[in-house]
């Protein structure tokens, strides 16, 4: 069991979903981020890609990045870049608030 506190983002690499926590460790999940998204606080996670899902509390800084979309800066998180897709930056910046 991983508190939901410690979670910085859930990705998908290599057919697998992933959690990586603040520790800087990743743990596979028998899920797919579909059914994650579903399952998840709206008001903590945010799907920002077809690759991501992000904590709220852990998005440490929001760069503006090419062609209208964002990068986000996760605490722990450096092996990819974490982009808002296009579609989704308005929805992403509403629920930021």
């Amino acid at each position: 069991i991983i508190p939901t506190a410690t979670i910085i983002c859930f990705f998908s690499e290599n057919k697998g979903t992933y959690i990586r926590t603040t520790e800087g460790r990743d743990y596979l999940l028998e899920t797919t981020l579909e059914q994650l998204e579903n399952e998840l606080d709206p008001a903590k996670f945010y799907r920002v890609s077809r690759k991501f899902i992000v904590c709220i509390n852990a998005i440490k800084d929001i760069v503006v990045y090419t062609n209208s979309r964002l990068k986000i800066i996760l605490p722990t998180y450096r092996e990819d870049e974490v982009i808002v897709s296009r579609e989704r930056v308005a929805d992403f910046r509403e629920w930021l608030g």
